[in-house]
């Protein structure tokens, strides 16, 4: 080998090694994410992507289609799965974004939770509740189903 090849191969071998081992962390990295994970990862598992533990921020939003050709509600939810345990304090902070005032939004749940928020465009709520039944609980806008759905899960 020519001195100039062999500064390339010994530039390949390097990347190569980096590889390797990049490849080995990545694979330690999922391994530990197999056993559960770091407590800094549990932790936002449950409570994400709020302020703090169980506060959740939800805002509606309008996708850019055409409602009428498609025949259903082009509205949703930006946040579609919501995590916590039994006995948990949740705070949802609900914004309806339309400009209009009379573009209405809710964020309703039946049984067991039994709550209804209706919105005109521009307005917002707080509320709290606590999850005191384990399950999977359907929230979702009287006024746009089926798009504009989500899922509360309450873990034991």
């Amino acid at each position: 080998m020519t001195n100039g090849s062999s500064k390339v191969g010994m530039i390949g071998l390097g990347i190569a090694i980096v590889s390797i081992v990049m490849s080995g962390v990545a694979l330690a990295m999922l391994a530990g994410a197999a056993r559960g994970g770091s407590t800094q990862q549990k932790a936002m598992e449950v409570g994400a992507p709020g302020n703090d533990v169980n506060e959740f921020y939800i805002f509606t939003q309008e996708l850019n289609a055409d409602e009428e050709k498609l025949g259903v509600p082009v509205a949703v939810y930006t946040l579609t799965e919501i995590t916590v345990h039994k006995g948990d304090n949740v705070t949802i902070h609900f914004y309806n974004t339309a400009e209009a005032a009379e573009d209405r939004h809710t964020f309703t749940m039946q049984a067991p939770y039994n709550m209804s928020y209706d919105l005109a465009g521009g307005e917002d709520k707080t509320f709290s509740f606590t999850a005191d039944t384990v399950g999977r609980f359907t929230y979702y806008c009287t006024y746009d189903l089926p798009s504009m759905i989500g899922q509360l899960e309450v873990l034991p």
